[in-house]
This record gives C-alpha cells, sequence and structure tokens, in this order.
C-alpha cells in the first residue's frame, strides 16, 4: 500500500457550514477530512467548481 503525506491544516469557517460539513460526512460514512479532501479532488477532476 502506498502511503501518503500528510499535512495538518486548520480552517475557519462559519458555523453553519461546520454544521452542514458534519452532516454530510456522517450521510456519507467520511470524516470531515475525508470529505474534505475528497469533494477537493472532484473539483480538480472537473477544472471547475461550477455546474457546465
Amino acid at each position: 500500500m502506498v502511503e501518503i503525506e500528510k499535512k495538518k491544516i486548520t480552517l475557519s469557517i462559519p458555523v453553519e457550514t461546520n454544521g452542514k460539513l458534519e452532516e454530510l460526512s456522517k450521510k456519507y460514512g467520511m470524516t470531515k477530512s475525508g470529505l474534505v479532501n475528497f469533494l477537493i479532488n472532484q473539483v480538480a477532476e472537473a477544472g471547475t467548481i461550477y455546474k457546465k
């Protein structure tokens, strides 16, 4: 198994956004970190944050 180097970061987000992040991570069975990582990679792959 390939080990991925990780970097700890701190994000400041609104309380409401954190609530949404917690709800979504529970809904999809992911950690908040895992969900943020997944979403960033999806956007990078799509090349945009906007729907086409």
